[in-house]
């Protein structure tokens, strides 16, 4: 548990190292969104130099809690922590009335309810019966929004000969619940989570959101799946051992990709190099990187719920992300996680995008390895 005090205390004084590291800030171009001045806000808190009201509470909200600060930090404070101690002790009318208005959604992990009407069938040949050797958990979002990129992974996968299974309905890891400040019910949905994956138990279980891993191997300190399932993976690292044990044939192209490291995936989990071995297992790809990445990576806007109270600012920094991929000349970005290619298809071009001529292709690991497999 870190020194809320003590932290907030040094993250006011500091001269702003992490301003530029900051996709918030940076989008916003907002300097009271800097993580400094975040972390000023709750020592202004703490020390009952200012009181908590809507105008206050609303700046621990436009946060992405993704850490970005933290690598930028020459301390290695983390003012994500700051705010998420900051989210858990707001109650009632402070609540974000567009959270208060989901909040109910949010704690019994229903937030995405309906899922795609297409997806029974898909799954229903690997459907998990008793035991599951290998299980793949898609996560909510996903389920519900993502059909282009499930009918993706599998597809790999049957071409691939790769025996795995899939649950019927998934039960949400609390991940949402937890970072927007509502412990206890993230406590509770996590705890049911495991109980119902354990009943399959799985040896290997492949996880396709970044924040969902995140939760799963990290956030939630109770007696964890990572105690009883041998191998917990991302699916670009599920698919690297795979295609290292397949071989697999790919088509010869002549094309430039870059690769985009969530936050979760990337500075949370380092899983850095999976995903660019297999980008460049394609004969003829030209792998260029983006001016911020690996563990300086920017958001892609998703944001632990920043797409539901600003969804505005998620809006721009999902188009600068874009913007930054375009200036590496690469005509596909591809991304870990799924959820960030879900987001960044999604978001609008606005006028930053003038310096910029054309488009670019935005597609998840498994869509881009599948598309290009000799069968």
């Amino acid at each position: 548990m870190i020194d809320i005090k003590e932290n907030s205390r040094l993250c006011s004084v500091c001269p702003n190292m992490c301003r530029d590291f900051c996709s918030v800030a940076g989008a916003t171009r907002h300097e009271a969104d800097s993580p400094k001045h975040k972390g000023a806000f709750v020592k202004e808190v703490i020390d009952e130099k200012n009181s908590l009201d809507a105008a206050m509470v609303d700046y621990f909200y436009r946060c992405a809690m993704c850490k970005a600060c933290r690598e930028a930090c020459e301390t290695d404070l983390d003012t994500s922590e700051l705010v998420l101690s900051a989210r858990t002790g707001v109650k009632g009318d402070l609540i974000p009335s567009k959270l208060g208005a989901v909040r109910e959604n949010i704690v019994s992990g229903n937030m995405y309810a309906d899922e795609l009407s297409d997806l029974k069938s898909l799954l229903k040949p690997h459907l998990a019966k008793g035991k599951a050797h290998t299980l793949l958990y898609f996560g909510r979002k996903l389920r519900c929004e993502g059909l282009a990129a499930i009918t993706g992974i599998l597809s790999l996968l049957d071409k691939l000969n790769a025996e795995y299974s899939v649950m019927e309905t998934e039960p949400d890891t609390g991940q949402l619940a937890y970072f927007l400040g509502f412990a206890e019910d993230a406590r509770a949905l996590a705890e049911t989570c495991n109980r119902e994956i354990e009943a399959l138990h799985p040896q290997t279980l492949v996880v396709f959101s970044a924040d969902d891993l995140r939760m799963i191997k990290k956030e939630f300190t109770g007696p964890g799946l990572s105690q009883t399932i041998p191998v917990i993976q991302s699916v670009p690292e599920f698919l690297l051992e795979l295609i290292n044990k397949m071989k697999p044939a790919f088509k010869d192209t002549t094309e430039k990709v870059s690769y985009h490291d969530s936050c979760a995936l990337g500075r949370e989990l380092r899983v850095f190099e999976a995903p660019r071995e297999l980008i460049r297992n394609v004969p003829g790809v030209t792998l260029v990187e983006m001016a911020f990445n690996r563990d300086q990576a920017p958001c892609c806007g998703y944001g632990m719920g920043l797409d539901i109270t600003h969804p505005e600012i998620k809006a721009k920094m999902a188009a600068r992300l874009r913007i930054m991929a375009m200036q590496t000349g690469a005509t596909t970005l591809v991304t870990g996680c799924p959820v960030c290619s879900i987001v960044l298809n999604a978001a609008a071009v606005t006028d930053m995008s003038d310096q910029n001529s054309g488009g670019i292709e935005i597609i998840d690991i498994a869509q881009f390895l599948e598309r290009r497999l000799i069968v």
